[in-house]
């Protein structure tokens, strides 16, 4: 089948990797490089995620939408990893 680069997303901020990481780690605020130390910022950043969400719900609390995106925002505010996406 002929590639015609209709769906190419190489240029996509998630198609992108750090320089020097063999293609193994996505390009992040940290500039980590190393498979393992990205391993490891990540479970950082989720298990304080986890511990705020703990903290703000109850066991009986029902959630919302509302709820969720504020769960996405503690997520992703976690010593960002991810770089700022560039698109509108």
């Amino acid at each position: 089948m002929k590639k015609s680069g209709r769906y190419d997303t190489s240029a996509l901020p998630e198609a992108q990797f750090e320089t020097d990481s063999r293609g193994r780690v996505l390009k992040n605020k940290l500039g980590i490089k190393l498979k393992r130390e990205m391993d490891e910022a990540e479970s950082v950043a989720l298990a304080s995620a986890i511990d705020k969400l703990f903290r703000r719900y109850d066991a009986s609390h029902c959630f919302t939408a509302e709820d969720i995106k504020t769960s996405i925002k503690y997520g992703s505010n976690e010593k960002s990893i991810l770089p700022q996406s560039t698109a509108a």
